[in-house]
């Protein structure tokens, strides 16, 4: 008798999900028509192809394959927008066109969110933080950091100028031929990011470049953050990166490393934290100038103000602590602070390798603006258009966060597409994922010319349709660092092409590859 009424009760939900589902559905179509709305080209495969190339994607490592250039990209050979079903049933659309970027960035904002995928990608990590929350939340918390990242506080030089140092004593001396050992640049960078990173946000450099050249040398420098830290920072970066590709599928990206790597991490973090958390009183900051942190922790003391954080301490406690909080968004920022700059570096000076023609104008363009008896400056680094263009063009053809996404919060639409044509509007299902690349648009043909494969900064001297350019994407959360990484980049190529009049690949094969090892 019993199992015949949970039978029963299965096959009434069963029945009742199959109606509902289909009522959904109908509506759904009804809200396409009204609109105008054309599906998007469908490129759903079988079973067997979907999992042949997500196969390919874990594999990318082994295989030196790189995942957008020769996965993603293949489906975008002759159309801009495309939709594929996943495993679980669920319609993902993805877009390189800038019509529908600025939709969701900008002029229909408050319909898409990052969403709770990108919440669960980055969750080990970053928790609840700036980079993982929509709503109130991230609002409250980007008007948290904006003075943080003001003309003043980024013009404050001292901490890279330090940190710049460090980088060239790493580098080491000319030989009797004129030319540096040969360099990895690659960690340099990193180490370089890193530490105006944490002194930025911490008030106290992590001194990973002094940590690693002493490792080199056998020896312990005491340095705050240590070879262990920084090894343990690169991995857990590299496994957030697999997680985004991944999408949905996030959870297949893990291991006991990355999670004790985790762990190891956010204890380096909760000292500075909790430092800071008793250091504050009554919204003042005792000590010295007042940093990224100290802020967070002014704010942020009073943990209901911020109690929408998901983990087992706000079941227990019924709010998130202050600690808790601050070191999430402490991550946040220490995390896209070291990784998307030094990233920038890296493929600034993997060009400049490969291009000896523009290490000379753009080194003859700083030695004018940039005299050696001057200090360098905001406003100086600003106003260098030739460097400006440089830039630009170093994030245009190899931007910082070449995969995003987003999704919908209601059934709405985007405005191209749709259709063979592609110029219909496209239905969005409520609760959709929606992907996009910058990268992938940056070079396109059709918005850039026949040239967009070429580096070639003289481009810059006329002006860009601003969608077509997102490399900090744009809208509401446009990047609220942009101005501190692009003064932090440009400061330390300003301060290496000052130094150094050549630089030459050490193995070109690797240069073709992409690799970021270089020779001074």
């Amino acid at each position: 008798m019993v199992l015949l009424q949970i039978v029963a009760v299965a096959a009434v939900y069963v029945a009742y999900r199959v109606v509902w589902s289909y009522i959904e559905n109908r509506r759904f179509e009804q809200f396409a028509e009204q609109h105008g709305c054309q599906k998007a080209r469908d490129l759903t495969e079988g079973w067997l192809a979907s999992f042949r190339k997500i196969r390919r994607m874990l594999n990318v490592k082994k295989s030196g394959e790189d995942f957008i250039d020769d996965i993603f990209a293949l489906d975008f050979e002759d159309v801009s927008t495309v939709q594929r079903k996943g495993f679980e049933g669920s319609m993902m659309l993805t877009t390189i066109e800038p019509a529908n970027l600025q939709a969701f960035l900008a002029t229909q904002f408050d319909e898409f969110e990052t969403g709770k995928q990108r919440y669960l990608q980055l969750a080990p990590i970053l928790g609840r933080s700036i980079f993982t929350s929509d709503g109130a939340f991230w609002a409250h918390s980007r008007a948290l950091f904006r003075p943080q990242f003001s003309r003043d506080n980024i013009d404050d030089l001292e901490a890279t100028e330090k940190a710049a140092k460090a980088l060239v004593t790493a580098v080491g001396p000319a030989n009797s031929t004129g030319w540096t050992r040969n360099v990895d640049l690659s960690p340099m960078f990193f180490n370089f990011t890193l530490d105006t990173a944490s002194e930025f946000l911490f008030g106290e450099s992590a001194e990973s470049q002094a940590a690693m050249m002493a490792a080199e040398n056998g020896q312990n420098s005491g340095a705050v953050g240590g070879a262990q830290f920084r090894r343990d920072f690169e991995l857990v970066g590299e496994q957030m990166i697999s997680r985004i590709r991944l999408f949905s599928l996030y959870w297949m990206s893990d291991s006991f490393e990355f999670r004790r790597a985790t762990g190891r991490v956010k204890a380096f973090t909760e000292k500075y934290v909790q430092a800071a958390l008793n250091t504050t009183n009554a919204g003042k900051v005792e000590g010295k100038k007042e940093t990224l942190l100290s802020r967070l922790a002014t704010e942020t003391r009073n943990a209901e103000e911020l109690s929408t954080y998901p983990s087992s301490v706000v079941k227990r406690n019924g709010h998130a602590p202050s600690n808790v909080l601050t070191g999430n968004q402490t991550l946040a920022i220490l995390f896209a602070g070291r990784d998307t700059t030094a990233s920038l570096l890296g493929w600034s000076f993997w060009r400049l390798s490969l291009h000896p023609e523009i290490v000379e104008k753009l080194r003859s363009v700083i030695l004018s603006d940039f005299p050696d008896d001057q200090p360098i400056t905001f406003a100086a680094l600003k106003d260098c258009r030739y460097l400006r263009h440089f830039i630009n063009e170093v994030l245009r053809l190899h931007p910082t966060v070449p995969l995003n996404g987003r999704t919908a919060m209601k059934n709405t639409t985007l405005p191209v597409g749709g259709g063979a044509d592609e110029k219909s509007p496209v239905a969005i299902r409520k609760g959709q994922a929606i992907g996009f690349s910058v990268y992938l648009m940056h070079r396109r043909k059709d918005l850039w010319g026949e040239d967009a494969l070429d580096f070639r900064p003289e481009r810059w001297e006329q002006k860009i349709p601003a969608w077509q350019f997102l490399p900090f994407l744009g809208g509401p959360r446009v990047c609220i660092g942009q101005q501190f990484a692009l003064v932090e980049a440009s400061y330390l190529i300003v301060r290496l092409l000052q130094r150094y009049d050549k630089i030459e690949p050490v193995d070109m094969a690797l240069m073709k590859k992409g690799r970021k090892g270089l020779g001074l």
